[in-house]
């Protein structure tokens, strides 16, 4: 008798032959953000722009410890209540802003570090000074 597997776990007992699925679900990581990018589009130079919310989520079954969050270069910045911790199945927000210091194209990213596995995070920021 000949036996294949393909994506499963046979098992054969006598004439009988039972296929056990195999479930392979992609481990949480950590934690979750709602975006990997945020363009502010234009903005006038030492103008604030609205602000673009990130949502934080746990979706891990311990705590995660809010290390920093810290947006690079002078054109962004950031207010957040995430607090100290976050715990399993909580969420916070990260308000971002831009104003823009120059004219032209502005970049940088919002760093996010935590206790979590996949840490440290950066959310691609950019946006444009007229």
């Amino acid at each position: 008798m000949k036996v294949r597997q393909v994506g499963a776990t046979v098992v054969v007992i006598a004439a009988l032959t039972l296929f056990i699925p195999v479930h392979s679900q992609t481990p949480i990581t950590g934690l979750q953000i709602s975006a990997t990018r945020i363009d502010f589009g234009e903005a006038a130079v030492n103008s604030d722009s609205p602000p673009h919310p990130l949502t934080l989520t746990n979706p891990m079954k311990s705590n995660i410890a809010m290390e920093q969050i810290i947006p690079s270069g002078i054109d962004f910045s950031q207010k957040n209540d995430c607090g100290q911790t976050l715990a399993p199945g909580g969420q916070c927000t990260i308000q971002v802003f831009f104003k823009p210091a120059t004219s032209g194209p502005r970049i940088g990213n919002l760093g996010v570090t935590a206790s979590d596995p996949a840490s440290p995070h950066f959310i691609a920021l950019n946006g444009i000074g007229i």
